[in-house]
């Protein structure tokens, strides 16, 4: 009987101790699991320059300060900015802007979050995975795109070229005696005016300094930002010029917000703001274009100035 009571004893105290344990690490288990750093990323899936949002919550205990990863370990991604999330004496979260401008499937470096105990440092190794980043411009796209076509030659006729010719030197002789009777006038005045040119139309020395920057070939030979900053300048005095305002001192932003004053029709504009999202890009986002980027641009340049060019009343009417 004793011994039953010994035996009984025993497996009600090894029950309990049983139970404890298993209640401890239990609670242990729940507590290394509360207190795991978290990193959290969306979208993983982006074009050239898009923001991402990254969050890093990082548990905290009493006593403890956590300093956060700075800007230069996140390249080659760029940090934009950073936001503190709501705080609690547990939790301490920060949320990263960051953006890509290498496309392919780019692998973030690991990011450290360093936890100060009272003067001893602890560093941990978050892994943030992998982000794929696509090019703005789709290889498809360049299908759409033609040649400009050549100038039509059209075939003289006397008879087409005698009214002309008559007009062109009776309008001479008048203009020819008007000029000599004006100035026969200023001088007797005593005052010549200094003669001033005609501007050449916007169109046309759009069309010039076009083709004078294919010729420069900038781009082949390692300029990129120089190529990409002449393309838009000329397409902005070009603008400038053609509706009466100052386009050469607005950002991108600012001159695609001028639509309403234009009056070309909306695939024009969607080819402008493809020529300047990619010069943008390539001057300030440090993006490395592809060569046919930096063609298709200066070919959408071409056509964008040839579409929205005025129409003139040719010299010789064609034949019908």
């Amino acid at each position: 009987m004793k011994q039953i009571l010994i035996s009984f004893r025993f497996r009600f105290w090894w029950g309990k101790l049983s139970l404890f344990i298993a209640i401890w690490l239990l609670a242990g288990a729940g507590l290394s699991a509360a207190q795991d750093p978290k990193i959290e990323i969306s979208p993983r899936k982006i074009t050239v320059g898009d923001p991402v949002g990254l969050i890093i919550s990082m548990p905290v205990g009493s006593g403890e300060v956590v300093h956060f990863p700075v800007h230069e370990s996140f390249a080659p991604a760029e940090v934009i900015r950073i936001d503190t999330l709501d705080q609690t004496s547990t939790v301490k979260s920060l949320r990263y802007t960051i953006s890509l401008f290498e496309t392919g499937e780019v692998e973030l470096p690991d990011l450290p979050v360093v936890i100060d105990r009272s003067g001893v440092n602890d560093t941990l190794w978050l892994d943030p995975g992998q982000i794929e980043v696509t090019s703005v411009m789709d290889e498809a796209d360049t299908s759409s795109i033609r040649d400009i076509r050549p100038p039509v030659k059209l075939r003289w006729t006397l008879k087409e070229a005698w009214p002309y010719i008559i007009g062109g030197l009776v309008a001479l002789a008048l203009a020819v005696v008007a000029f000599l009777w004006w100035r026969k006038r200023r001088r007797e005045q005593g005052d010549i005016p200094e003669y001033v040119p005609p501007p050449i139309p916007p169109d046309v020395v759009a069309m010039r300094r076009l083709e004078e920057l294919r010729v420069k070939k900038l781009w082949q030979d390692g300029h990129p930002k120089e190529y990409h900053s002449e393309l838009t300048d000329i397409l902005k005095e070009y603008i400038g010029n053609s509706y009466n305002f100052n386009a050469l001192e607005m950002t991108t932003e600012e001159l695609l917000a001028e639509r309403s004053k234009w009056t070309f029709d909306d695939d024009l504009f969607a080819q402008l703001r493809r020529i300047l999202t990619i010069a943008d890009f390539v001057k300030f986002a440090k993006f490395n274009a592809q060569p046919h980027d930096h063609e298709k641009s200066l070919e959408l340049a071409f056509l964008f100035v040839e579409k929205t060019r005025p129409s003139r009343t040719p010299l010789v009417p064609e034949s019908a």
